[in-house]
C-alpha cells in the first residue's frame, strides 16, 4: 500500500480555504482546532486535508450543535484522538 503523500500548506491557503481571515486562522490555532503538521523555517505548515475536514466539522459542530471554539477544539481532540 502506498504512503499517502501530504500537503502542506501556509496559512494563508488555509485562510482561504475556510474563508477566513488570516487573524481567524491564528485564532483557530490558538483555540488549538488547528493543529501545525510541520514548520519551515519560522512558518507554520499545515495538513491540506486536515485543514478541509477542520472547516466541514467545525462549521457543522457550531450551526447544528451550537458549540463554542473551545468546546469543538475538545470534541476534535477526543474525535480525532490528537493531543491537545
Amino acid at each position: 500500500m502506498a504512503a499517502r503523500k501530504t500537503k502542506l500548506i501556509g496559512i494563508e491557503d488555509a485562510a482561504r480555504l475556510f474563508g477566513k481571515s488570516i487573524h481567524q486562522m491564528r485564532e483557530y490555532k490558538s483555540k488549538g482546532l488547528l493543529k501545525v503538521a510541520d514548520c519551515q523555517g519560522n512558518k507554520d505548515l499545515y495538513d491540506m486535508a486536515e485543514v478541509i475536514l477542520l472547516k466541514h466539522l467545525i462549521h457543522e459542530m457550531r450551526v447544528t450543535e451550537g458549540l463554542s471554539l473551545s468546546q469543538i477544539s475538545r470534541r476534535l481532540d477526543q474525535m480525532m484522538g490528537r493531543a491537545a
